[in-house]
């Protein structure tokens, strides 16, 4: 009984203390096979290959028989003639089993508990996650109890002789439940409502309240990005930035509006497969998109396929299935029934995935999607969406910016000025005009036209030797057409003439442009009066409707600057434009220069209009309402120098808000690509046999695929919740009971089978998983089910008298204080002191402060970081620019994954670099300095330390903390009074502007703050 994984015997002796008492029977899932999973099946399980001795000890029917040597291992009923027995208890080293090979022994205990198993009967019962869902009945409900959870906590309990805690405090159990359920604290205002409300269904009603807070779906959407590996980077090589955050504000919606779990699960796995398909669906689809990716030079797109394909597998049956198929890449897994061939099997069902090996331009395929593709580049396929977030931050800055320009226009002067452009926008209902001109090739590079707020023209306004008989005329509306390619050093020379006209934005067209058209154009602007004298004109911003993104500062940047670079993905028309830094009046024998480098055979259009506004890809003479016509009048006439640059300062936001849409990573059907078993899971071994989608062999209700009818994701996603499948629904519910009590019931959230842990309560788990599978897959229901219950609501005070008996609280007579995770320990800091910016849910990731040069090792290409300038600085832990390679360190240091694979369980440590955090963390001394003036802005007669603990730890302040406290006041009062220099540098840390009060005081409260944060009861959930 060899074994080959690391030792488990600490579990496996936990097992056999909470399992079988001397005079009870020996239950083969609850003690036996625990044990055999750790030192028996490597070597006598279900991999053949590894077999030895041509013994298996998992299936009873083959432990009965002989093995090589001719003993038999298991004679039921009769220990002493069993060979197990015997070898289990020999004291010769050639002898014993586990052999000295395994480097595994077992205690006396577990040696007594095979010979009493073997002497009852040696009963074999099949794995407990992988049998049928069967509601179990309810015990008695206990004094106390409020539904069926307390039953069967109390009749373990009962059977151990162990009572239950009594009831948090009301501080207390609000605070815990906020928590749980927003992952938030209480405001003082809420714990103070609560306690003073004696109702009977007090405490429901909050239960209510937050299961309708839109902090739900955030706080649940951290459980589930971890399992669904989401992140901003793709992992791999270079660790590009991906454009997925749609993804995440679909789960956090999901989860407020309570989606039912079985359609959770279709949208994510086969949303593109739907009938009639939504655009929220379809992102859903990103799901499948969220392994990492690679875009090396070199890489073997076959290989990284293989790499892709592995992953999802181990991905989805983690994450609906909590089995580990990824010991199954290889061979046989070794002590779960789980075969090489339902591993490849359920690969297949997402051989239809449309995704490349390498996402770099190695011309090996043909989808025009990867021509011209670099470093910077989108992973397709992708979808362009709506985002809430961005619609309601884009009206938001529409509507400053129209106040601003309302109160600085005189209405008579704007209707005055739309009136002088009837005839204008009679002719020209867009408001584009289309001049007639001429065009030539010039031997220069273009001195592009600087975009910036307040350019300034380039000082050589020349725009090169024109080329001889290269001029052609241009009529009015017709586009530029080259008949050949300009040739290095050539560009091309547009001259228009509008006529007299004040121009303040010029649009480039490509009208015809094809799929895959990849275009990457410099425009300069020039007006050359009839002397030929020329000026150069500056762009104040600019926009396209299709452009190549490019990153700065590790940030995907928006708009365009003085280059145009696109690939076109669709048929259709593309368009740039771009608006001057100031309006220029042309007089009628005036001409407009466009110089173009770049230009290729597509043809190109140039429009000029006298209208500007905030938003490029908008102007024209669209506006209907007063405050429309005003912000186009401060840009189109410019009454001062000041305004303008206000509104444009004002307008730079919009550029954020991308007009409210947003892109995001999907999956798109295709033919779907062979998948064989790879033997030892070599992408390189094709002898493998071909295989068709199919469900894991070993779970009931197998579905399979035929060469008329294959199975499809859609198929998949129906069996994993289905009546059949008995372990979903297991799976699901011990990771929420995880969420609020700190364990699951089975403590292996990501793995139910051989080497996982038997649940303490199965009956309950059970019981459980068939409520959340026959009520409808609603997660708020069984959410509130657990957390109204007793059982929830015990106090979390220590019991010395359980250490012995019960050290890991497996039998549930108290709850369990654990520590937040990374994301809460941040917003709960920010929460404190007041700053958190959780008015709005969902939109792009923000980047906090981070340590500079942090990213210095990123490549291909390289990353600086650009922390966030505004209130985003202060948005919700989830929102955090998630950089798989470089993951931002507060983060690291509280245990948050790196999401390269799907985690269902994060560690919890305690390290100094958590403390060293708490204290010094930009974002966290911020808190502290905020959180003092939140504290200082209370009258002086107010208890303000009292304050203090209420919103850090949701309770009044104790008599030696208030001397400890009071006493460091004091001292850092005198000492900052003393270096004033010091305290400037400490309230200097973070965008906040410190407040006129006293800075001595102000940076002593700090520092008394700081230490609150630093708290262990702060970051602590009791």
């Amino acid at each position: 009984m060899r074994a080959y994984l690391s030792t488990l015997l600490l579990a496996a002796s936990a097992t056999t203390r909470l399992g079988a008492a001397s005079d009870d029977a020996v239950s083969f899932n609850r003690d036996i096979r625990p044990i055999m999973s750790d030192t028996c099946f490597h070597c006598h399980g279900f991999d053949a290959k590894s077999r030895k001795g041509q013994l298996r000890l998992d299936i009873r029917e083959e432990s009965l028989k002989a093995g090589k040597s001719g003993a038999i291992a298991i004679v039921p009923g009769k220990p002493d003639d069993s060979e197990i027995i015997k070898r289990i208890f020999a004291t010769d080293p050639d002898d014993v089993m586990p052999n000295k090979e395994a480097h595994k022994t077992l205690t006396p205990a577990q040696k007594e508990l095979f010979r009493r198993w073997v002497a009852q009967g040696a009963l074999y019962e099949a794995h407990w996650s992988y049998v049928p869902l069967k509601s179990p009945a309810i015990p008695a409900l206990p004094t106390g109890g409020r539904n069926p959870i307390d039953a069967f906590i109390g009749a373990k309990l009962a059977e151990k002789r162990i009572a239950a805690s009594p009831e948090a405090s009301k501080e207390r159990l609000l605070r815990r439940v906020t928590l749980d359920l927003t992952g938030l604290p209480p405001t003082p205002a809420e714990l103070a409502s609560f306690v003073a409300d004696t109702a009977t269904d007090s405490y429901e009603k909050q239960v209510d309240r937050l299961l309708a807070s839109p902090h739900f779906g955030e706080r649940m959407a951290v459980w589930w990005l971890d399992v669904a590996r989401f992140a901003d980077t793709v992992g791999f090589h270079g660790d590009q930035n991906q454009r997925i955050f749609p993804y995440r504000d679909y789960v956090i919606k999901a989860f407020n509006t309570n989606k039912p779990f079985d359609a959770f699960t279709r949208e994510q796995l086969a949303g593109d497969l739907l009938p009639g398909s939504t655009e929220e669906q379809k992102v859903a689809s990103g799901y499948n998109r969220l392994n990492m990716m690679t875009r090396e030079g070199g890489a073997q797109p076959k290989e990284y396929l293989a790499k892709y394909g592995a992953e999802r597998v181990r991905s989805v049956s983690s994450a609906w299935l909590g089995s580990t198929f990824g010991c199954a890449e290889c061979h046989d897994h070794k002590f779960d029934p789980i075969k090489s061939a339902d591993f490849y099997s359920l690969q297949a069902f997402f051989a239809d995935v449309k995704q490349w090996g390498v996402y770099a331009d190695y011309n090996y395929t043909p989808e025009p999607e990867l021509r011209g593709v670099n470093n910077d580049s989108p992973f397709p396929p992708e979808v362009k969406t709506t985002s809430p977030y961005l619609q309601k931050q884009d009206a938001r800055a529409r509507r400053e910016i129209a106040a601003f320009a309302q109160a600085k226009t005189d209405p008579a002067k704007v209707a005055a000025w739309m009136a002088s452009l009837k005839d204008y926008t009679e002719r020209n209902p867009d408001g584009w005009l289309k001049p007639l001109g001429s065009f030539e090739i010039h031997k220069a590079p273009v001195a592009a036209a600087p975009v910036n707020k307040g350019a300034k023209p380039a000082p050589n306004p020349s725009t090169g030797t024109p080329v001889a008989s290269s001029a052609q005329p241009l009529a009015a509306g017709q586009p530029v057409g080259l008949k050949k390619a300009l040739t290095k050093g050539e560009n091309l020379v547009v001259a228009l003439k509008p006529g007299a006209l004040r121009v303040a934005a010029l649009r480039l067209s490509l009208p015809d442009a094809k799929p895959g058209t990849r275009s990457s154009l410099t425009v300069g602007f020039a007006v050359r009066n009839a002397a030929g004298k020329e000026r150069k004109l500056a762009a104040g911003f600019a926009d396209a409707s299709i452009h190549d993104i490019k990153y700065a500062g590790g940030a995907e940047t928006l708009g365009i600057g003085t280059t145009w670079a696109l690939t076109v993905p669709t048929a259709g028309t593309a368009r740039a434009v771009w608006l001057l830094d100031t309006p220029v009046d042309l007089a009628e024998t005036d001409t407009l220069l466009v110089a173009i480098d770049g230009a290729g055979l597509q043809p190109i259009e140039i429009a000029v209009t006298p209208f500007g506004g905030y938003d490029p890809l908008t102007v024209g003479p669209t506006a209907k309402s007063a405050a429309e016509q005003a912000v186009a009048y401060l840009y189109s006439v410019q009454p001062t120098r000041a305004d303008f640059d206000q509104v444009k300062l004002m307008a730079a936001k919009l550029r954020d808000y991308r007009r409210g849409e947003a892109w995001s990573l999907v999956t798109e059907a295709r033919a779907p690509l062979t998948v064989r078993v790879l033997p030892r899971g070599n992408f390189l071994d094709t002898s493998g046999p071909i295989v068709l989608p199919a469900t894991p062999s070993f779970l009931p209700g197998l579905r399979t695929s035929t060469e008329q009818q294959r199975l499809t994701r859609l198929d998949l996603a129906n069996w994993i919740t289905s009546q059949d499948n008995p372990i979903t629904a297991r799976t699901v519910m011990n990771r929420l009971w995880q969420i609020f009590h700190g364990s699951g019931l089975s403590a292996n959230l990501d793995d139910l089978g051989s080497q996982g842990e038997p649940p303490s309560h199965p009956e309950l788990l059970d019981w459980l998983a068939v409520e959340f599978r026959n009520h409808g897959w609603d997660v708020k229901r069984m959410a509130r089910l657990m957390v109204t219950s007793r059982t929830y609501r015990q106090s979390s005070s220590l019991r010395p008298e359980l250490k012995e008996i019960d050290p890991n609280n497996r039998w549930l007579a108290s709850q369990n204080p654990r520590r937040l995770d990374a994301e809460f320990v941040r917003d709960n800091a920010l929460a404190i002191a007041g700053l958190l910016n959780a008015e709005d849910v969902g939109g792009p990731s923000v980047k906090p402060y981070q340590p500079e040069g942090y990213y210095e090792p990123l490549q291909f290409p390289n990353r600086s970081y650009a922390a966030s300038k505004d209130a985003e600085q202060w948005r919700r832990g989830l929102y955090m620019h998630w950089q798989r390679m470089f993951l931002h360190p507060m983060l690291v240091n509280f245990d948050a994954p790196a999401r390269d694979e799907c985690v269902a369980l994060r560690s919890y440590s305690n390290t100094p670099q958590q403390a060293l955090t708490l204290l010094n963390d930009p974002t966290f001394v911020e808190a502290a300095r905020v959180f003092a003036t939140r504290l200082l802005a209370r009258p002086a007669g107010e208890d303000r330390l009292d304050q203090a603990f209420r919103l850090a730890m949701g309770r009044g302040v104790k008599p030696a903390e208030r001397t400890s406290l009071t006493k460091l006041i004091a001292d850092q009062t005198a000492y900052y009074t003393a270096n004033p220099d010091e305290a400037t540098k400490l309230l200097k840390v973070g965008l906040t502007p410190p407040p006129t009060v006293d800075p001595a005081a102000h940076a002593a409260w700090t520092q008394a703050c700081r230490v609150l944060l630093n708290s262990h009861e702060t970051i602590t959930r009791y």
